[in-house]
This record gives structure tokens, sequence and C-alpha cells, in this order.
């Protein structure tokens, strides 16, 4: 009902070849209720020449009693053609239900209609009102003229009367003042009695419209023959009406809020009209890939809200209709001809398709809000974003593939932004939809259908190594949702979030054949590893493995929660692979000031150790929990803690001397490495690679205690110095069993007593954050690792606790040395046995 407003006439406006409908033309005019008297809210102040344009009777022309009238008659209509169908032609179940739903609908119909009666009334009742006011007004205007008061201005807004005197009138200046004062507040007077009436009324209007949307909602309207009607106007060009009629039908059909969350968490929609299915798919399937293009210009060239909001449908529509989780007439099989054409090229190079149907396709998908599209569709459009990366000078020797998405006198900087838009808005739109990134990181739709002529290994690997111009930010969108559905506890999501990192896995760790591991670690002619090129990515691999950090460390899938995912490798195999992963995330080195994304400024390295060292607190509550009822239990999750913290110094021990492969630089490699990781290991906050912080060697000379911070050489003197978030040596063995035991507290809730010194609890009796509890203790962490043991009060607990944390970490070093750059070289980047 927005479209309409009360302006010079309050007729009915021709709506653009859509199907009228009476209930649309009746005015929104002032906006919501309000306080009588009060000027209309969004609405200029009153004047007479707004009240004159005025015409409150043309409100009750729209017929609607013959509407309802209408409705009810040919419902019933309807319900005894079923009723006259003879039970000897058509009996049983199928006649009883065509029975009762003839009956629902009638039912329905009747109440539609008494809404419409009602909308009539309000419209009849406004009418009354407005003009009954109206008359008032105008009746004061007329009796101020007879006593010599005439309006200053009618675009007058405080309606100022000026009084004009007689020959013979004797009034001094302030007398006539006064007059004119008392008179103008007079006819002011009347002035808001009608505005008060006007907003009062399409208050009302506007409740019965909502009424009236709320049992009949405008997508219900929606049919087949309008989309083919709706499509086939754009043969002659887009008038404005035609291309009105169409933007209100396109945002008629367009899913709510709720609607679209659903479709993100992979739900079926079973509350989407038919009639709007049927639309869509007419309508996209009629309009044509010119007309289709052309309509969006359209739109976009009214610089309006309304335009806006139009163009976004217009986006929006076609990924529901490719979206096979929308009722039962959507899906890829829908789509129109030309888009399964354009989709099934895959990576094609043809500079005029790229211009003709990429760059306007991305434009148009680019302005969609949220809505993601099919499995099928969006994985198409990954592949295009992937094939559109793969177009390097490394990859093809395409030395410029930018000037394919532009014409031949566009600025060469504007072709390259166009390049990059184009397939990185096809990877945004695609990657909303989890299963086609699950598809594309496994070759395989959810079906187990194999993706045609597809090459998993190749097409992830040009969208994992492109030089994405936001550091890989869009295209963490592939691998960054795992996490949540992986963690989310919903069998569906985590079935198809195992599904996805053991595809994710499998090739970012294995040196078979081409090694996909190396070709990652060197991305680039500069040797440059993904996290260096896109620390996006690698925060995204870092949030993608956090559900499956102890599986990672030798866990069984099954008792971890995600039996999806269980690599079929040997144990030794399966600690390289991890140190791989792990080698990949911590290739992310770059540290800057913090930010709301990266509160601490620290690469993704940093953060996966921190991570691990979370896991460690969560595996000692746990072990806790099973104190009592499976002991056992308790050393496999200290084992895993152990090993975690292994595996994850070999990552970042993996990076540090894949930088100095790159640099060729390994002249006291292993030892330079050695304290560069055993720095991070013992802050919370250190960057991964550079040297100390000048001011960390001012603040040791001074004998604090602060840990050593380390920064990029380049930025060493343009960052200021904050401390370690930790206080302490920290890294230690010691404080490595504090955190399992001080977990395993937590878990058995212990209470303060002797065993437990209450500074160790928050006012509320809760045990306080570890990192309170190591700040605050004074001795040596010896110590306080003995009085955490002792706190425990079991025995069997503390004997697996330390068990684990010793087996741990033998069985985390087993198969390789991770301080050796020799082992790295070796058995992690080449993959040697």
């Amino acid at each position: 009902m927005g479209d309409v407003r009360l302006r010079g006439t309050c007729g009915s406006h021709d709506r653009g070849g859509r199907r009228r409908r009476e209930r649309d033309q009746v005015p929104d005019a002032v906006h919501a209720p309000r306080q009588r008297g009060a000027p209309m809210s969004g609405s200029p102040a009153l004047t007479k020449v707004i009240m004159d344009s005025w015409r409150p009777w043309e409100l009750a022309e729209a017929k609607l009693t013959g509407l309802s009238d209408a409705i009810r008659e040919n419902s019933e209509a309807a319900e005894r053609t079923v009723d006259q169908v003879p039970n000897t032609s058509w009996a049983g179940g199928a006649r009883s239900a065509a029975n009762a739903r003839a009956s629902d609908q009638n039912g329905w119909a009747k109440k539609v209609a008494g809404k419409v009666d009602d909308l009539q009334t309000a419209l009849n009742n406004a009418a009354s009102a407005i003009d009954s006011s109206k008359t008032a007004v105008n009746g004061a205007l007329l009796g101020a003229s007879m006593q010599r008061f005439v309006l200053i201005s009618e675009s007058d807004p405080a309606w100022q009367m000026r009084y004009v005197p007689k020959d013979d009138d004797d009034l001094t200046p302030g007398q006539i003042a006064d007059k004119e004062r008392e008179m103008t507040s007079y006819v002011k007077g009347k002035a808001d009695e009608l505005a008060a009436t006007a907003s009062d009324h399409a208050a009302l209007i506007r409740t019965s419209v909502g009424n009236l949307d709320t049992i009949a909602p405008p997508a219900l309207t929606l049919s087949a023959q309008d989309g083919r009607r709706h499509g086939q106007l754009a043969a002659d060009g887009w008038t404005d009406e035609e291309a009105a009629a169409v933007g209100r039908n396109l945002r008629a059909a367009g899913l709510s809020d709720e609607q679209i969350a659903r479709l993100m968490n992979g739900e079926k929609l079973d509350d989407v009209p038919r009639g709007v299915q049927e639309y869509l798919h007419t309508f996209y399937g009629s309009v044509g890939s010119e007309g289709l293009f052309d309509l969006k210009s359209k739109f976009d060239g009214m610089h309006t809200p309304v335009g806006d909001s139009w163009s976004k449908a217009l986006g929006q529509g076609l990924l529901t209709l490719s979206n096979e989780n929308v009722g039962a007439n959507t899906g890829y099989q829908y789509l129109p001809g030309w888009v399964q054409d354009w989709a099934s090229n895959h990576n094609s190079n043809d500079g005029a398709r790229i211009r003709s149907f990429d760059v306007p396709l991305a434009g148009l998908l680019s302005h969609s809000g949220t809505v993601p599209p099919g499995e099928r569709f969006g994985t198409e459009l990954i592949r295009k974003a992937a094939g559109g990366a793969g177009r390097s000078a490394d990859d093809s020797g395409l030395l410029a593939p930018e000037t394919n998405y532009g014409g031949p006198h566009d600025d060469h900087s504007a072709l390259k932004q166009n390049y990059e838009d184009t397939i990185r808005t096809f990877l945004e739109v695609g990657t909303r939809n989890h299963e086609a990134s699950a598809a594309i990181l496994t070759g395989e739709y959810s079906s187990g259908e194999k993706l045609a002529d597809y090459d998993r290994d190749t097409m992830v690997g040009y969208v994992l190594k492109h030089d994405w111009d936001d550091g890989g930010d869009v295209a963490g969108g592939l691998i960054d949702w795992i996490r949540d559905s992986g963690g989310s506890g919903d069998p569906t999501r985590v079935a198809l979030a195992d599904r996805a990192f053991s595809g994710l896995f499998d090739f970012t760790t294995s040196t078979a054949d081409s090694n996909n591991f190396s070709t990652l670690m060197n991305a680039n002619t500069a040797g440059d590893a993904i996290g260096k090129i896109n620390p996006h990515l690698a925060g995204a691999l870092r949030e993608a493995s956090l559900p499956y950090l102890n599986i990672l460390a030798g866990g069984e899938s099954t008792v971890h929660g995600h039996p999806g995912f269980d690599p079929e490798v040997a144990p030794d195999e399966m600690q390289r692979r991890a140190a791989r992963l792990f080698t990949l995330i911590a290739s992310d080195n770059t540290y800057g000031a913090p930010t709301d994304e990266n509160p601490d400024g620290t690469g993704a390295g940093a953060d996966l150790y921190r991570d691990i060292l979370d896991q460690t607190i969560r595996n000692g509550t746990a072990a806790g929990d099973l104190a009592s009822t499976e002991p056992h239990q308790a050393r496999s999750l200290a084992e895993l803690s152990a090993n975690l913290r292994a595996l994850g110094q070999s990552g970042l021990y993996g990076a540090e001397y894949d930088l100095q492969l790159d640099e060729d630089v390994r002249t006291e490699a292993e030892n330079a490495a050695d304290t560069k990781v055993r720095n991070i290991v013992t802050s919370a906050s250190a960057g991964l690679t550079g040297v100390p912080h000048p001011a960390v060697i001012a603040v040791g000379a001074a004998g604090t205690a602060a840990s050593p911070w380390l920064l990029p050489a380049e930025s060493a003197g343009d960052i200021e110095f904050r401390p370690p978030t930790g206080v302490g040596s920290g890294g230690t063995a010691a404080e490595d069993e504090i955190r399992l035991v001080y977990g395993a507290l937590r878990g058995i809730d212990a209470a303060p007593d002797v065993g437990a010194p209450a500074e160790w609890y928050s006012g509320d009796g809760r045990l306080k954050p570890l990192a309170d509890i190591l700040s605050e203790h004074k001795g040596d962490q010896g110590e306080l690792l003995s009085a955490m043991e002792g706190a425990l009060d079991n025995p069997q607990l503390v004997e697996s606790l330390r068990a684990g944390t010793s087996t741990g970490n033998q069985q985390g070093r087993l198969n390789f040395d991770p301080t050796d750059p020799d082992n790295y070289d070796d058995m992690i980047l080449n993959g040697s046995e």
C-alpha cells in the first residue's frame, strides 16, 4: 500500500498492467496514529492549497462492496461445483478431501470478503468525516471573510488572517492585531481539526488494509499467467508503468527474513504460495537475458528507495527460483535456458560471453540481500568464480584476464576492479548455500552425484591461491561456516559440516601427486603461502578446524561427535596431516593494530594456539565430569590435549621454516625458529614472526615480568608496545598441565576449602578465569599445579591427567620432530615416508 499517497486526488491509480485489485486503490495518506491536532507524520503541514486538493468522496468510489459480494458468490459456487459431482462417479477419501478443501476455501473467502467490507466501511467513514471537517474549515473562512478577514497566503501552514478595515473604522493598530490573532486562532483550530480527522481516518484505513494483507497477502494473487505476461513486456522495452508493475509483483513474491534464515539453514520451505513459484518460473523464463538486464538498469536508474527495492527483488527472485528447497516448482531445472547454458559452460574465457552475461549477471546478484541459491546453481556460481580466479599469468598465461570484463576503451584499473567484483560476487552468492560449498570441497552433490567435468583440487586451489583484493574475506565464506554448523548439535548440519571438512582436510593436507600442500605454501612465483596472500582465508581455515581439534589430535570421530569426519589414514600420517593444516593456518604471519574483527591484531597462527589452549581447558572440564564414571576417558582427553599442543607448535615451526625456505635463509635456522616459536607459545598475544620489539628489550632490562613480544621488523618502531595478556614465563610444561587441571576443577565444580584457596574464587563462588589465577599467583607455577591437583581430591583423576600429559607429549612428537627443519622439508612439505 506504500505506492499510493493522498495528494491532489484520492482516486485510484493505474497499476501498470497488473491485474487490478480494488484494495490497492486506497491511500495510506497519513502513516500512523497520532495525537489529535498534531501535524500529520511524514506529511507537510496542512495548508489551504493542500486542503483544496483533497476530494474525499473519491475515496468511497472504490466499489469494494461489489468485490466482496463477488468473492462470496464465486466461492460458494465453487463449493457447490464439488458438491454437485455425483457420488457414483467420485467417492472415497479423495472426494472427502475435496469436500473439506472446498469448504475451507469457502470459509476463507468469506473472511476475506468481510475484510474487504471493513475496508469499504473505513473508506466511507473517512470520506464523510473528512468532507464534514473540510466544510467546517471553509465555513470558518467564509465567516471570516464576512467580517472583513482574508487569508494572507493559501500556502501558509499557520493560516494567518489579515483584517481589512472599513474607511470609517476607528480601530487602533493594537486592536486590529488582537482581532487578527483571534480570527487566525479560530480558523487554524478548524484546520487542525481537519488534519487530525484525516490522520485518524488514514490510520484506520491503514489498519483495514493491513488486516486484508494479513489474510490475503499480495503474493496470493500472483500466477503463472502474470509472470508470462510481465516477462513478455520486455520485448518492446520497459515503460515506467510496466517496470513498476513488475517491481511490485517481484517484491510481493519476496521471501521474509524468517524464510531466508530457514533456507540458509538448509530447511525446506512449504509456506511459499504455489502462485509465487509459478510467477517466478514464467517471468524469468519469458523475460530473456537482455530484458532482465535492461529492467535492472531501469530500476537502478530511478535512484529512489522504491527503485532500489525493486532492483533487489529482481536479484532475489532469480535466486529464489533456483533454490530447490522453495516449494515444489523451483530448482536448477526451473531456471531459464540461457542461465543453465551459461552455468554449464565451465570456465569459459570467451570475452564476449563474459561481458554479455558474467558482468551483468554479477551486477544483478550483487544486490540480492542474503537469499541463498539452490545447491546446483550455487555450485555453478562458485565454479564460475574459481574459473575466473584461475585466469592469472601463473596459471594460464593470460597476462590481463580483466580485459574480458569491459569495453576496449575502459580504464585498466576499472577493468581490474570489474573483474574482481564479478568473480567475488559469484563466490559470495554461491557460498550462501552451504551444500554448494560442500559440493565444491568434495566434488559431490548432497545426493552423492558427482560434479560433471570437475577437478576438485584444481578449482579449490584457484579459490585459495588467488590474490583476492579483500584478503580472502569473501573466499573464506567457502569454509568458515563449517565451525557454526559443526558445533551446532543439529545432526543434519553437523553431517554437512563433517562432509565439507573431510573434503577440505583431504585437499589442503595431501602431498600425493601434485602435492596440494606444497602448492598452497608456495602459491605464487614469490613462494608466498596462502596465509600471507589471503590472511582472512587462513582465519577461515582456523575457524573451520575448531570443532575437530580433538579428532585432529588422534581422537575417535564418533566419540567426539563427528562421525562424518573419519579420515582413512594411518595414525602417523594423520599426525603429519594435522601439522600441515596447522602450518597453513600459521602461514598468516600478519600483525597490525587491533580492529573490531581482530582485537589483538595477531595472525591466525597465534589465534590457533590460543584456541588449542582453550580446548585444553574444555578437555580438562570434560575429564572432571567423567572422573568418577569413565576414568579412562580422562586419560584419553589428557593425551589429546598434549598432542594438540605439540601439533599446534608443529604448525608454528612449519610456517617459520617455510618462510626460511622461501628466503633461502637456513643459517641458524633451527635456533631462530625455536626462539620465535617459544615466544608465541609463551605469550598469548605474540606475533608469529619478526624481531623483539624495542620496548620489550627496554622493559626486560628493567627487570619486569613481561614476556617477549614479537612484531614484524618493519613495524617495530611504528606500533605502540602492548604487553601480553598473560603474565609469567608461560608455555612451560607446568602451565600446560595447569590448564588441564584447571578445566578438571571446573568439571567437578570444586568448592573453596583447604585444598582450593578462596582467592581462586569470585564473590559468587565461581572459579575465576585461569588468567586471573595465574596473574595473582606469586609463587612457582609448579607449586600452583600441585595445589590444583590437591584441590581435585581425586588421586585416580590426577594420575590419569599426569599420564595423559606425559603420553600425549610423546605421541605428539613420535613420528617427526617439528623442531628439525629437515623433518619439515622431508616429512611435512614433501610428504616422504
